[in-house]
């Protein structure tokens, strides 16, 4: 916009009255930024004035007068429109497998985070914890777990039928050259008996070995690769044995907590003592092993309870 003729009357600058005559033209428009200053020439009689480009427009007796005061922020506007929706995201693979649960987010029952631990038994049992920290990763494929899944060392009356069950929780067949069934006396924490399997395991079978193991208080037994002195996995019952010599090392007998003194054969009831799901081996024996009113000797573990 341009302005060849501009009067303004004002009520007060630089101390007097002030108006604007027509004076020189003035250029407004785009080519000015919005901050720049306003210049004008004061005439010395009477407080006219005269805007100007610059304060160097000005004559000799007048009085070079600049102004750029920038007022407070008004309120902000009210907001636009919402914009259009946008494209769907990629939904991801999902879970398209029983593994793809290992590890997801899940809540405790007392509250607080966990992930989800998943364990899957050689009977296609499955079984999903909420625990904290990381869980432990699944066993790769073609693997061979061999546990101590069933003990019945204490029956009523005289005993003379118990039995301790091993069973091949892996999905590929064992080879029991070179594995052991150790039993260690809570005593002096030494093997008494040995017994050296043979044979092939299938993955999920069971193999009975028909011994009376000790009920002493406590006792226990262990799986042992005799070539390279490995423990596979043990069982300590009616206390904690945690330092068996067997073979030359010792072997504590306890996985994670200890079994609960409840948690013990009986000579007054019927029964065994069994990983509850058959096969779960969580290494820990207080969640992993319980007592049944049930043996199954060469089956899959069943619990029940005394009425």
């Amino acid at each position: 916009m341009k302005i060849t003729r501009l009067r303004v009357l004002a009520a007060a600058l630089a101390g007097g009255a002030v108006a604007v005559a027509t004076g020189t033209a003035l250029a407004l428009g785009g080519s000015q930024p919005e901050a720049s200053a306003i210049h004008a020439c004061r005439h010395p009689n009477g407080g006219w004035v005269r805007i100007v480009g610059s304060e160097s427009a000005c004559r000799a007796r007048e009085q070079p007068i600049s102004w750029n005061v920038q007022g407070p922020t008004g309120d902000p506007g009210p907001p636009g429109p919402a914009g259009p929706k946008g494209d769907k995201g990629d939904p991801g693979p999902g879970l398209t497998k029983l593994g793809d649960i290992e590890g997801l987010a899940c809540t405790l029952d007392g509250g607080g985070s966990g992930t989800v631990a998943l364990d899957v038994a050689g009977d296609d049992t499955v079984w999903l914890r909420c625990v904290v920290g990381e869980p432990p990763p699944p066993p790769p494929p073609g693997t061979v777990k061999l546990v101590l899944n069933e003990v019945d060392y204490d029956q009523v009356g005289a005993d003379g039928d118990g039995f301790v069950e091993i069973k091949n929780a892996g999905d590929e067949a064992a080879d029991l050259a070179g594995v052991a069934l150790v039993f260690v006396d809570g005593a002096d924490s030494t093997e008494y008996r040995r017994e050296d399997l043979t044979g092939t395991l299938p993955a999920g079978g069971y193999l009975v070995v028909a011994v009376d193991a000790q009920n002493g208080a406590p006792d226990g037994l262990a799986l042992v690769e005799t070539g390279a002195g490995r423990l596979l996995d043990a069982l300590s019952y009616e206390g904690a044995i945690t330092n068996a010599t067997i073979g030359g090392a010792v072997f504590s007998l306890v996985e994670g907590a200890p079994l609960p003194a409840e948690t013990a054969d009986s000579n007054t009831v019927a029964g065994a003592l069994i990983r509850n799901p058959d096969g779960r081996d969580t290494n820990d024996a207080a969640s992993d092993w319980t007592f049944t009113t049930t043996a199954t000797r060469g089956a899959a573990n069943v619990l029940t309870q005394a009425p």
